[in-house]
């Protein structure tokens, strides 16, 4: 089934006349080692922005024009804390161990978190040491020095879909507040590591009862948006809710995908597949600049939610 979806794909693009991105970088490669002079001493620096990202064939790349560019100078900024695009390949230990990859570099730790208060920065530092080697070890500091616990609201039904319906009216009279105390509809995010329709149409059903817009992916400044988690990369607000920080299948972290298929295209092996979840998990508590309100069920809770327990506070509701 795969091969005939990949026939059907490559023939939309030969119709179309278009090219798939990764063939794009291939074929640059080819380009670059049929011919010498391409792009040779053309260069003085390379900038890479994004580099945790970095897939064994954009290094190839790289590689490539930095051999025929020998004054060249490579500068790379990313963040291996955050999760990475494992469906394009991308393989993090280019950026742990660069040294490796690329001779007499020289690091400079942007330590300084100008984003979050000191208790939120505190919690993700603390939840990314569970990754142990996979991650830069790094000192983080917050330019806002002020602390406040995340708030995790613990629901005790048993039953799934009582727990969703509890989650989507509270979540919706939570929201429905911070609108009254004067927070704008972009001052708050919405986030979910898998999406539950039932839930997610109770959320915006009950918001919408309250006179507050929820959009799904939306960037309105009269709505307030609702994303993955995997979306919420780059963005940030006042106010985050996280929905549904469980343990299980469709939980957090979520035992649905499995980041094995992707060893073929990254060329390693995954040591721990818990450790991309993590900085997922990391990913979407460091959104917040300001307050994090998270949702989980009682006696299941996310093991994540236990790696920073000391900066969270418990409520059942």
């Amino acid at each position: 089934m795969a091969l005939v979806i990949y026939r059907e794909y490559e023939k939309e693009l030969r119709l179309t006349n278009e090219i798939d991105f990764s063939d794009m970088i291939n074929q640059a490669l080819v380009e670059l080692e049929k011919n010498k002079s391409l792009y040779e001493n053309s260069f003085d620096h390379i900038l890479i922005d994004e580099y945790q990202d970095i897939s064994t064939q954009r290094y190839r790349l790289i590689k490539a024009l930095m051999a025929k560019n020998h004054n060249c100078k490579l500068f790379c900024v990313g963040d291996d804390w955050q999760s990475i695009m494992g469906f394009t390949g991308s393989n993090l230990e280019f950026f742990v161990k660069f040294q490796d990859y690329f001779d007499h570099p020289a690091r400079t730790d942007l330590s300084i978190n100008y984003r979050s208060k000191k208790s939120i920065v505190d919690a993700g530092a603390e939840l990314i040491k569970y990754n142990g080697d996979a991650q830069i070890k790094k000192q983080t500091i917050a330019n806002n020095s002020q602390e406040k616990k995340i708030i995790v609201f613990s629901s005790s039904h048993e039953n799934i879909w009582d727990y969703y319906q509890q989650t989507a009216v509270h979540c919706a009279n939570k929201v429905k507040e911070y609108i009254a105390k004067g927070y704008t509809p972009q001052d708050i995010m919405i986030l979910y590591r898998i999406k539950k329709p039932h839930l997610i149409n109770q959320l915006i059903e009950y918001a919408t009862f309250n006179n507050v817009s929820i959009k799904i992916n939306g960037r309105s400044p009269q709505s307030i948006p609702l994303m993955s988690v995997h979306k919420s990369k780059g963005l940030q607000a006042k106010v985050v809710f996280l929905l549904c920080v469980d343990k299980g299948l469709y939980g957090f972290p979520s035992e649905i995908e499995n980041p094995l298929i992707f060893e073929p295209a990254m060329n390693k092996r995954y040591n721990n597949k818990e450790e991309e979840e993590r900085r997922l998990f990391y990913v979407a508590i460091t959104r917040s600049k300001e307050d994090i309100i998270i949702y989980t069920q009682k006696d299941n809770e996310s093991m994540f939610l236990k790696e920073i327990q000391k900066y969270i506070e418990v409520n059942e509701f």
